[in-house]
């Protein structure tokens, strides 16, 4: 089981900013990488996805989790560049839940465009914005096809949201402490 958390780990430093010294940085981004395996496996979805803009020059961060199911997809990397569902304004401490109809059918779905043949499979769709205090937003925290043709449940979406936030704590943490440290 522990080895099917380590598919599709991919992390890019998170933060420099955040945690000046690069021993902080390679912190920061485990406990990030961590999170996003925490949030397939609370929910049981197949792949969990979460993109921060926490740098001063919003250069999103990106971190993923994939099942065993989905190992051929664990090199595929393209920027969704903020499109389609992975572009909704999400308010703080809101959570957006769609079955597979409703993803199809869901005005910002583009069906990954031109990568719509090579995109892992997405069936249906958890997501919620990662938010500090006084709704400071850092990014966005998704999930993705629930293990055996299940549905997301109203108890997906409390775990995720609770996720969420403490993420966004900690990172505020980090934030506020460099705010600090340069005054």
């Amino acid at each position: 089981m522990a080895s099917e958390h380590k598919i599709g780990e991919v992390g890019t430093e998170i933060a420099p900013e955040l945690a000046p010294d690069s021993e902080g940085a390679a912190r920061v981004d485990a406990l990030l990488r961590h999170v996003c395996h925490l949030a397939r496996s609370l929910t049981g979805a197949e792949q969990a996805a979460m993109a921060l803009q926490a740098t001063v020059d919003d250069t999103p961060r990106k971190y993923f989790s994939l099942s065993a199911a989905y190992s051929p997809w664990r090199d595929y990397r393209p920027d969704p560049k903020g499109l389609g569902l992975h572009g909704l304004e999400i308010p703080p401490g809101d959570v957006v839940r769609l079955t597979q109809d409703e993803v199809e059918s869901h005005p910002a779905w583009q069906n990954f465009g031109d990568q719509a043949a090579d995109h892992p499979p997405m069936r249906g769709w958890l997501a919620t914005a990662v938010c500090g205090e006084g709704g400071y937003r850092y990014g966005l925290l998704q999930l993705s096809d629930k293990s055996k043709d299940g549905e997301f449940t109203e108890e997906d979406e409390v775990g995720v949201r609770e996720l969420a936030d403490l993420v966004g704590a900690a990172l505020d943490a980090l934030r506020f402490g460099q705010e600090r440290a340069a005054a």
